[in-house]
């Protein structure tokens, strides 16, 4: 049945995206409903390509208190002929409208005198029944003469609606900026509406100067740009105020919650940014106002992901001495109850458990622990990654680096550090000179990293505690980004790119028959390690094309010391297929002209493989 609807809700963010669920539950049951959301004209753009809601009529908050604009919205709503109209805003604004309104069936609450105007009416709950807040059950309440499906079984999830678009152009102006996405990405919401429902702003210095000693993570700050002269005062507080994105704002309410989507969490002063993080599901911990509860607003706290602070989870007895009219008029000293060293803790146990970032101090106390690990490497013509590479490795016990005669400056470069043992040995093959490498350490566990590859500090960090865990496995693969030149390439038959980088001596070993994409020989089923490392393999198209070149040539071999012969498909149709599957089926065609070349250069290299393995049986005749 096609019924015509309107849901008014005249207030802001939060009670918009609440009453948002209505049009969910209605479409999900009557997918025919046409309906209409009446809204605040800044709050529209968190109902934008909401495929439950078909059309959205916004007004001005400050014209709409004028009585001729209020009669004109009201004239427009009787003349759409609505069959239900419900009013979850329940106040004088949209009480009138209802009166206006030739809609058969009229929803509200069972309120004094006024409940009336409505066909059918509903109490409002006291205590949350199914999730932890009555502001998203007290509306749904309103579904229950309409709807057939029981209240329990309703959708009570909020959500808002971005296009890959809009989270695209966020992500890519948030790099702009400076975000360095190999970290995690917090917003801290500094203040709330005004100072007045804000937790104070030398309480809010101190918890920042404590995340910023204690994590490495990228900071973003969160406030209304009428706010700007607040968060001056509070950024004199700050010690490293260089670490804080405070520009990275957003133009409306859209745009922040495109930002908020790439980022890993929110903390805040509970309100708006709150309930936008929530509807995207991004975790969140936030500080209430003492004058406002969780049984009202701390939806989905039944989840882990969503956490907050409460006065009363320190002092519930003061709401048997004051009102909350007067707790609301005079709300400073109720707000300074909310001593730090109580919520700060709170952050600290929210930002470790839930969202797992290691704390800082956490790798001291790993660089001491018993378990000690060898750091390996083979090199050829490296100078230019020789200083990055040490520095990298620096955190390993022990440092050895296997070099094939190098022609450059690497010999010289890499005896500079008293830390490493240089070695040399001709090079005979890849399997061989790893091998050769692997015999010299002297601890249990081995990592073993090109030179140009990064090792990011959480990686490292990871590194050391599976190291001392009594249930680490023999060895680990290690998932890699790859990047062309600068650029992160995405596809291209490296999205997957994974490698075995850490393991122990003597329970893995590479495979002799292999003498290039070396093969690990392991005794059980490895492990993965969660972070990435950065690999800059391809410095320049010429660097790249020689080194495939020399493993064109290690491969040919392989496959004539095996006797394998090449025929017209190796020589012809091989080189295409390679082609075809990095460009084509391993989207290589996503990355751009970057794309194009990758896949280029692998078509010549399998190429090349039979040309040399053609040359290897002509030499033999």
């Amino acid at each position: 049945m096609k019924n015509k609807i309107l849901i008014i809700q005249n207030k802001f963010i939060g009670d918009v995206l609440v009453s948002s669920v209505l049009a969910k539950n209605i479409k999900l049951e009557n997918k025919e409903a046409e309906i209409h959301f009446f809204c605040y004209d800044k709050a529209k753009g968190i109902l934008e390509n909401n495929p439950y809601i078909d059309k959205v009529i916004t007004f001005n908050n400050e014209e709409l208190k004028k009585i001729s604009v209020l009669l004109a919205y009201s004239k427009l709503i009787r003349n759409q002929k609505y069959d239900i109209l419900i009013d979850p805003y329940a106040k004088l604004q949209s009480r009138i409208m209802t009166l206006f309104s030739t809609a058969k069936v009229k929803i509200s609450y069972d309120k004094p005198f006024f409940k009336y105007l409505y066909t059918k009416t509903h109490r409002e709950e006291s205590l949350p029944k199914v999730i932890q807040c009555t502001s998203i059950e007290n509306r749904c309440l309103l579904l229950s003469s309409i709807l057939k499906r029981p209240f329990r079984n309703l959708d009570f999830q909020t959500e808002i609606f971005l296009t890959q678009e809009e989270k695209d152009i966020s992500k890519k102006i948030m790099y702009e900026n400076g975000v360095d996405y190999k970290k995690p990405v917090l917003i801290i919401g500094v203040l709330g509406s005004s100072l007045k429902k804000s937790w104070p702003l030398n309480y809010m210095a101190e918890l920042i100067n404590s995340i910023l000693s204690s994590y490495d993570v990228n900071l973003l700050f969160n406030y209304i740009p009428e706010q700007f002269k607040e968060v001056e005062n509070l950024l004199d507080k700050i010690v490293e105020k260089e670490k804080i994105f405070t520009s990275i704002l957003g133009n409306n309410i859209r745009e922040f919650a495109a930002i908020l989507s790439n980022c890993d969490a929110l903390i805040a002063n509970e309100g708006g940014s709150v309930n936008i993080a929530k509807a995207l599901n991004i975790p969140t911990y936030s500080i209430f106002s003492p004058h406002k509860f969780r049984k009202d607003w701390g939806c989905y706290e039944n989840l882990a992901i969503h956490q907050s602070f409460h006065l009363t989870d320190l002092f519930p007895e003061i709401y048997k001495l004051y009102s909350i009219k007067e707790i609301l008029n005079n709300p400073e000293p109720f707000y300074k109850l909310m001593y730090t060293n109580k919520v700060i803790p709170k952050i600290h146990e929210f930002i470790t458990e839930t969202l797992k970032i290691e704390q800082k101090s956490n790798l001291e106390l790993i660089l001491n622990s018993s378990n000690k690990i060898s750091a390996v490497c083979i090199t050829y013509n490296e100078e230019n990654n020789v200083n990055k590479f040490l520095k990298d490795i620096d955190f390993a016990d022990e440092i050895i680096v296997v070099d094939s005669y190098s022609t450059d400056s690497t010999k010289e470069l890499v005896e500079k550090s008293n830390k490493v043992k240089f070695l040399q040995r001709k090079f005979d093959n890849f399997t061989n000179q790893k091998n050769y490498a692997i015999d010299q350490v002297s601890n249990e566990w081995v990592i073993f990293f090109d030179l140009d590859e990064r090792i990011p500090i959480d990686l490292k960090m990871e590194i050391l505690m599976t190291i001392n865990d009594p249930h680490a496995k023999d060895a680990y693969w290690v998932y890699r980004n790859f990047y062309f030149k600068n650029k992160h390439i995405k596809n291209s038959g490296w999205k997957n790119d994974k490698v075995i980088r850490l393991f122990k001596k003597n329970k893995c070993k590479y495979k002799a028959s292999k003498l290039v994409h070396e093969e690990m020989i392991y005794n059980s089923e490895p492990g993965f390690l969660k972070n990435k490392i950065d690999h800059y393999s391809l410095a320049s198209v010429k660097s790249y094309e020689d080194k495939l070149d020399h493993y064109s040539q290690l491969k040919a071999k392989e496959l004539f010391e095996k006797g394998k012969k090449a025929n017209f498909f190796h020589r012809y149709i091989k080189p295409l297929y390679r082609f075809f599957h990095h460009y084509i089926i391993q989207y290589g065609i996503l990355d751009g002209k970057e794309g194009f070349i990758i896949s280029k250069i692998y078509a010549r290299y399998v190429y090349n493989r039979y040309k040399y393995l053609d040359k290897f049986w002509k030499e033999k005749k």
